[in-house]
């Protein structure tokens, strides 16, 4: 038996909202890798700022707050067809799996380090633990799953401050808790993590609990008006407590020398980890754009990336580093000079693309993967054993 009507907008609508994210996640890492000095500046840096440069970082922070949102949003839905045990065992065994990939395929896509000298912990880790703890969660009812999520959003940056002895077990902790930061493991070798977990599990915890609103049984009409009050909320919210200044992010806004330059300020909110004012900017206007596809989805050839994003996540690292590298030797630096080891990926100082060139590359690597997204795709959808829902 097919889908129901409701169950394809359903999901269409969810995977267009994704593949948006992988699209704007490819701008950032193009930018990274094959913008001039961008892996030796802050885009984000206001006492030189390019509004181009600013707002092209700044859309992307839009993707890892509501991938993970999303990760949440679908595990809940694909609950439904599990039991509690399978749900359990699928989220545990898939929550590892993704760790796995983080520490080897993707932490070799980052550097190109056959040393492995920078084990990087970024948003792929920040899943599967998300995954991991919500198999431990699955027994609690979903009330509560929703408050320990809002609690953890709203509630994290009340640790900003905190801190303890340097190299100490505490602070390791932290490090991977709250506050990124060099974790050594060896005197070769670093764990970077990024994405402390805590505030990101906090998100996802979140989406477990808005997946109730797309069971079969839900009113469209309904999830759509529920969306657009939470999706407004947020955001108003966001703008209020910003204005307000004083709890949710560690940066507060500040005046600047000009009206444009202080709306990029107050705009300016903390990523790593997210602060509730980061999560309320960027996960608001992804509701929104969920209640606009609900009833009659729009943009679906995006849902195309969003049917296999960890596909085309693993594999636009290599494009994007090997393309840098071939700007490198294009460029005139000699393959031997290229160093791997030394924490900038093989990057050299003014070495690169100009941002119109980024901007670019950036069409044609997603142009190049729709393609291949859509094969696999289909591909994957024909096979039934339970091996492909990891992959």
């Amino acid at each position: 038996m097919s889908a129901s009507p409701l169950a394809r907008v359903r999901i269409e609508s969810i995977d267009v909202v994704r593949g948006l994210i992988m699209i704007l996640m490819a701008l950032d890492h193009t930018r990274e890798y094959l913008h001039v000095n961008a892996f030796f500046s802050n885009p984000l840096d206001l006492n030189q700022p390019s509004y181009i440069l600013y707002f092209t970082r700044w859309v992307t922070h839009f993707c890892a707050p509501n991938f993970i949102l999303l990760a949440g949003l679908s595990a809940y839905l694909s609950g439904q067809k599990k039991t509690r045990a399978q749900q359990r065992w699928f989220l545990l065994s898939r929550g590892l799996w993704l760790i796995f990939l983080e520490l080897t395929v993707i932490t070799f896509g980052l550097w190109f380090d056959v040393k492995f000298s920078f084990l990087t912990l970024q948003v792929i880790w920040a899943t599967g633990m998300g995954f991991i703890l919500l198999s431990a969660l699955l027994g609690l009812p979903l009330w509560a799953i929703a408050g320990l999520g809002i609690g953890i959003v709203a509630g994290h940056n009340a640790l900003d401050g905190l801190t303890f002895p340097k190299g100490s077990t505490a602070e390791t902790v932290l490090f991977l808790l709250h506050q990124p930061g060099p974790i050594p493991l060896s005197p070769e070798r670093l764990l970077l993590n990024l994405y402390p977990f805590l505030a990101w599990v906090g998100i996802m915890l979140c989406g477990y609990a808005l997946g109730s609103w797309y069971r079969r049984d839900a009113s469209s009409v309904q999830r759509q008006k529920k969306l657009l009050y939470l999706g407004s909320g947020l955001v108003l919210t966001f703008i209020l407590l910003r204005l307000v200044n004083t709890y949710g992010d560690p940066a507060p806004w500040q005046p600047q020398t000009s009206p444009g330059v202080t709306l990029l300020s107050f705009l300016n909110t903390t990523k790593y980890p997210p602060s509730l004012l980061y999560a309320l900017m960027t996960t608001g206007p992804a509701l929104l754009l969920l209640a606009f596809l609900e009833r009659k989805p729009r943009w679906s050839w995006m849902s195309i990336y969003g049917k296999v994003p960890l596909f085309y996540y693993l594999i636009h690292f290599y494009i994007l580093h090997s393309l840098a590298i071939l700007v490198h030797l294009y460029q005139g630096i000699p393959w031997a000079k290229i160093n791997f080891q030394n924490g900038t990926a093989g990057i050299e100082p003014n070495i690169g693309l100009s941002l119109a060139g980024v901007y670019l590359v950036w069409l044609g690597v997603v142009a190049f993967f729709y393609p291949l997204c859509k094969r696999y795709a289909a591909f994957k959808q024909r096979q039934t054993h339970a091996i492909w829902r990891y992959l």
